[in-house]
């Protein structure tokens, strides 16, 4: 590494706008996460305005859309962060980058294992699998949709989210007949409500 670099600091304003720089950065197994977790402490989503805040803000955009390309990336980004909150932090700010490709959203979504072991998704996993869902239920044929794709079936997740999920495919008559029982079953409410719904546009 180079040499003025000596501390998390000197590291993220020596990595602005250097690729080449972030680049050693990502190899140093040693040092990586704990700059990355210095980044996010300091980025500018925790109302940080300083000139080092566009520092971290670059760093952490470099590593969101260069540098993750599988779902096992991110225990390798967080292997030294101490908190959860910045775990959080990094996760909203990855699935809100526009420049993230869906399919690596996608595949950690299909992993309930490292989903796991991230850690918090309670706090982090309901952006991305509400964007996935709006994509499936465009594309999908009707009555084509199951639970598992439209959540990991595997995972702890709130009642609510799970409820938002099967009303949008419901609603848009994507859901297959096998999982419109496991919906009425579970929330009757929202199921009672769209068939009211739908039944008086007829």
């Amino acid at each position: 590494m180079a040499e003025q670099a000596t501390t998390p600091q000197n590291y993220i304003r020596q990595s602005f706008q250097n690729p080449e720089f972030v680049q050693k950065l990502w190899c140093a197994e040693d040092v990586f996460s704990t700059i990355l977790y210095h980044a996010v402490k300091e980025c500018s989503v925790n109302d940080n305005n300083s000139p080092l805040s566009i520092c971290c803000d670059y760093l952490i955009d470099y590593v969101c859309v260069y540098f993750i390309k599988k779902p096992s990336d991110f225990l390798y980004i967080f292997q030294d962060f101490k908190d959860a909150e910045e775990k959080t932090i990094f996760m909203n700010l990855y699935f809100q980058n526009y420049l993230v490709h869906s399919t690596i959203i996608h595949a950690l979504l299909n992993n309930p294992v490292i989903i796991e072991m991230i850690g918090n998704h309670h706090d982090w996993i309901e952006y991305p699998l509400k964007y996935r869902a709006t994509k499936l239920i465009q594309n999908a044929p009707i009555g084509s949709l199951t639970t598992a794709d439209l959540f990991p079936t595997k995972l702890d997740l709130p009642k609510e989210i799970k409820d938002y999920l099967l009303s949008c495919a419901y609603a848009e008559n994507k859901l297959a007949e096998t999982d419109i029982i496991y919906f009425k079953t579970n929330f009757a409410r929202s199921y009672e409500m769209l068939t009211q719904a739908k039944q008086s546009k007829k």
